[in-house]
């Protein structure tokens, strides 16, 4: 079983790299107030957090969705990337408007992942604890729409190095009106 918890740490986050290093980036305008909408009428696409008490801002190009069949369940993944090779992963199996305690159960998972590539191969973080096989977070869903595709919710999670014993804090997550490609249907 640890040696399929170790495979899919490194799957997932050689997505989350691939995902990061392969999108163009361009920064966030801060003079758009997401919560009027930004003014315009529309929802705007957000995915922010505090990482260590710094801000985390993905990049508007680099917020991506994708919700679709897997071995586990329904699976939704959404990602964001900062400009400066951070990246924030979430995974739920079986979506919901709901709360979601992490875990690294199968038949209930949901991992929360940082990248740092700033660190090289020591950057990669997740909520599950090797060590103490502990998972550490919570992911609450608040809007899950899969007719427009849409989805939103905040989150919060301890983020575990597997090569050494360092974390990361991740606070105030909100993810807001991300679109995702939908295979389930």
């Amino acid at each position: 079983m640890k040696t399929i918890k170790s495979i899919f740490s490194v799957l997932v986050l050689t997505l989350s790299f691939t995902i990061l290093t392969s999108c163009d980036v361009e920064p966030l305008d801060n003079a758009i107030d997401v919560n009027n909408g930004g003014g315009s009428g529309t929802v705007v696409t957000s995915f922010t957090a505090k990482v260590n008490g710094a801000d985390f801002v993905a990049s508007s190009e680099s917020i991506i969705g994708d919700y679709s069949p897997s071995s586990f369940g329904n699976e939704l993944v959404i990602s964001g990337s900062t400009s400066t090779g951070k990246n924030i992963s979430i995974t739920v199996i079986n979506p919901a408007v709901a709360t979601f305690p992490a875990s690294f159960n199968v038949n209930n998972l949901t991992l929360l992942q940082y990248l740092d590539s700033s660190l090289g191969t020591n950057g990669g973080f997740t909520s599950y604890n090797q060590t103490t096989d502990v998972s550490t977070g919570t992911v609450t869903i608040t809007h899950f729409d899969t007719v427009n595709n849409k989805v939103s919710g905040t989150f919060s999670f301890t983020a575990y190095n597997s090569t050494d014993t360092s974390t990361r804090s991740i606070t105030n997550g909100v993810f807001n009106n991300i679109s995702f490609d939908n295979s389930v249907n």
